[in-house]
C-alpha cells in the first residue's frame, strides 16, 4: 500500500524521491494539481492539535502532584516542538498527498484531518528515530541546532528515555483517532514492523561502522 511504501522508504532519501515523483505521475495521470493538498501551515495546525491532547493526558495521570505535571507539560511541550516539526514535513505531506492520488479525488475535510493525523504519526517516528540516533552517533547538532540530547536541561539520560516516549506518543495517538477505523489494526502492524526493520538496519550500521573502525 502507500502507507507502507512511505513509511518503509522514510529514512531512504533517495527511495522517498522516487515515491514523490511516482506521485506526482499518477497525479498527471489523473488531472488532479500537483499543488499539495494542504499547505504547511495547515499541516501543522494538526500537529498543535495532537500535541495539545498528547501533553492534556498528563493531567489525567494518577498520584502526580499538580507541580509535576506543570513540569512534564513545560519539558514535554519543549521536547515535541523541538524534535518533531522541524524538518521539511516531505513524509507526513506525501501521506496526505497519497490518500488523495489513492481515492482519485479531493478529499473531505475529516478525510484530509485524518490523513494528516496519519502523516504525523510518520513525522513523529522520524523523530523517534534522529533522537535515538543522535545519542547514538553521539551527533552535535541537528538541522543546525544543538541534538535534543545535547540541551543542557536534558541529559543523554533524558534523551534516551524521550526517545521512547516518542515512539510511545505514536500509538498513543493512533489509538485515539484510528481506533475505530477498519484499518487500524493494519496501522498498528504497519508502525511495528517499520519500526523493527529500521531498529535492525541501525543495529547493521553500528556494527558495520564498529568493524571498519577496529579493522583500521
Amino acid at each position: 500500500t502507500m502507507y507502507s511504501l512511505l513509511c518503509s522508504f522514510s529514512r531512504h532519501r533517495k527511495l522517498r524521491l522516487t515515491i514523490v515523483e511516482s506521485i506526482q505521475r499518477h497525479t498527471q495521470h489523473h488531472s488532479i494539481p500537483l499543488s499539495w493538498t494542504m499547505d504547511k501551515q495547515a499541516f501543522l495546525k494538526v500537529f498543535t492539535q495532537l500535541k495539545e491532547e498528547l501533553i492534556g493526558d498528563f493531567q489525567k495521570l494518577p498520584g502526580l502532584s499538580d507541580a509535576l505535571k506543570e513540569q512534564l507539560t513545560t519539558y514535554y511541550t519543549q521536547c515535541l516542538e523541538t524534535t518533531v516539526p522541524g524538518g521539511k514535513m516531505t513524509r507526513g505531506l506525501t501521506v496526505v498527498r497519497g490518500v488523495e492520488v489513492l481515492k482519485g479525488r479531493a478529499l473531505t475535510e475529516q478525510e484530509l484531518f485524518d490523513a494528516s493525523v496519519l502523516g504525523w504519526q510518520v513525522e513523529w517516528l522520524q523523530a523517534f528515530f534522529l533522537v535515538a540516533d543522535d545519542i547514538m552517533d553521539g551527533s552535535i547538532t541537528r538541522r543546525g541546532s544543538p541534538c535534543w540530547y545535547k540541551h543542557a536541561h536534558v541529559t543523554q539520560d533524558n534523551g534516551i528515555n524521550d526517545a521512547l516516549f516518542l515512539e510511545n506518543l505514536i500509538y498513543k495517538s493512533l489509538r485515539r483517532h484510528f481506533k475505530k477505523h477498519p484499518s487500524y489494526v493494519q496501522l498498528l502492524e504497519l508502525f511495528i514492523d517499520t519500526t523493527h526493520q529500521t531498529e535492525v538496519g541501525q543495529h547493521i550500521d553500528t556494527n558495520v561502522r564498529c568493524a571498519v573502525s577496529v579493522g583500521a
